[in-house]
């Protein structure tokens, strides 16, 4: 892992869809942007602002969500996530967030825990077990 990498930012898109509903995700009974699909909307922006702390062969994992999700989006809505790297500590990372719809309002904010870890050793330990 890179240690002299500051504030890096990562943004994530998608548009309200049948795919990504509370009632796809079988968390409500509405067609609006369910809870999991922005938590993972969320991630996906750490992913991308994790990439330049990364050396070869490294990848991260989710190990800490501390979310809320204030406002519900309709179909067809643009949700933009971005993550905010505000702390690391050895191999443990630590992001801002938030999601917002394409009138600019917040949806949900947080902070999201990631940990890097080598992909080839935290592989097998998974596949041994």
């Amino acid at each position: 892992m890179k240690n002299d990498v500051k504030n890096t930012v990562g943004e994530a898109i998608t548009v309200v869809n049948t795919t990504n509903t509370a009632i796809t995700a079988e968390s409500g009974s509405l067609p609006v942007f369910a809870t999991p699909f922005m938590i993972a909307l969320m991630e996906k922006a750490t992913c991308y602002a994790a990439e330049p702390l990364l050396d070869e062969g490294e990848t991260t994992v989710g190990t800490k969500i501390d979310v809320s999700h204030s406002k519900a989006s309709g179909m067809g809505t643009v949700i933009t996530a971005r993550a905010s790297l505000v702390e690391t500590d050895g191999r443990r990372i630590v992001f801002d967030v938030y999601a917002k719809d394409d009138n600019g309002e917040t949806i949900g904010s947080g902070v999201i825990e990631r940990f890097v870890v080598d992909t080839e050793k935290f592989m097998k330990r998974v596949e041994s077990k």
